[in-house]
């Protein structure tokens, strides 16, 4: 009898933990909805860049290693392809930029003159060395004009999800 009573606590006790669970979850504050006509062009160029970077990083965290590092130097010649230079030169190592690209303008030259104008991608090798990563790369244009072919190394450094930097073999 003693057992049955114990139980019939235990039930009861559970039940009022539940439904204490479910009330405060349903005072939880909600975000607030953006009222898009009170807000600056600024304002809302931020909010969509926060929230590409926030489905980028979700992303990220589901891909293996290999591929993440791909995906930044994808990301990297995605934006020479884009002619979005200063994008690209933010993404170079420091000390290797002041070495080989001491300007954004030496960067562009360098670009426009000695890559492919379009740039698809082919990954033929992967290597990890200690917290730096190498990749050896040919970059092709895929019209097969001239200048259709380039093979590179690229060298990156994750110092954090989506935050990396890079270099690249100079050709």
């Amino acid at each position: 009898m003693k057992q049955k009573q114990d139980n019939k606590l235990i039930i009861f006790g559970l039940i009022v933990v539940v439904v204490l669970g479910i009330f405060a979850i349903g005072t939880i504050p909600r975000n607030e909805e953006i009222n898009y006509d009170e807000i600056s062009q600024e304002e809302l160029e931020t909010i969509v860049k926060d929230n590409v970077d926030e489905i980028e990083k979700n992303k990220l965290l589901e891909m293996e290693e290999r591929d993440r590092i791909e995906h930044y130097t994808s990301k990297f010649v995605s934006a020479l392809g884009n002619q979005s230079y200063e994008y690209a030169y933010s993404l170079l190592y420091d000390e290797y930029k002041t070495r080989y690209f001491p300007t954004l303008e030496k960067f562009e030259e360098y670009a426009k003159t000695r890559l492919p104008s379009m740039l698809q991608l082919e990954f033929t090798n992967f290597e990890r060395i200690g917290d730096i990563y190498v990749l050896w790369v040919t970059l092709k244009n895929p019209v097969g004009t001239e200048k259709s072919e380039v093979e590179m190394n690229f060298i990156v450094k994750e110092n954090a999800l989506n935050d990396f930097v890079m270099s690249f073999s100079v050709i």
